[in-house]
């Protein structure tokens, strides 16, 4: 008597289904922990309501991992930009001093055209390492990745 006062106070609600449902009840509720075939229906009226809460939640739960997944790479995101970016320098290094080399060897007439068109690409790369990504539109954010290739506008 205990138990049935401290559980929530069932409604009688009458369903009609075919024999052959009502017969699988049966052979259910004989293999499964389920006393009757009312508690089974509770159970999968239970499962089902639960899952309608879920789907409903849906849209929640996806933006609250979208923006759980944000903030873990962000850090990722930054370190890996860092590191392109000791990259790039360590690139532009490497091409003066081969230009350098090679104009010692070679006594290159071009040196000079070579120099200036390293400078303006070493600028440009000095532009886009320092300059704040936050603010970036798509298009630089592309021409920071594409440094070496033909720049926009020129």
């Amino acid at each position: 008597m205990e138990k049935k006062k401290s559980e929530e106070e069932l409604d009688k609600i009458t369903i009609r289904l075919p024999k052959s449902k009502k017969e699988m009840l049966i052979k259910v509720v004989e293999k499964s922990s389920y006393n009757s075939i009312s508690e089974l229906v509770r159970a999968g009226i239970d499962k089902e309501l639960n899952l309608q809460i879920y789907r409903d939640n849906l849209d929640f739960i996806i933006k609250e991992i979208d923006s759980m997944l944000d903030a873990k790479l962000k850090p990722f995101i930054q370190s890996q930009r860092k590191i392109n970016a000791k990259h790039l320098r360590t690139s532009a290094i490497n091409t003066y001093l081969q230009g350098e080399v090679l104009h010692r060897l070679l006594g290159d007439d071009m040196h000079k055209n070579f120099i200036s068109m390293l400078n303006n690409a070493r600028k440009k790369a000095n532009y886009y390492i320092n300059h704040d990504t936050k603010d970036m539109t798509e298009q630089d954010l592309y021409d920071f990745y594409t440094i070496g290739e033909i720049y926009r506008n020129e």
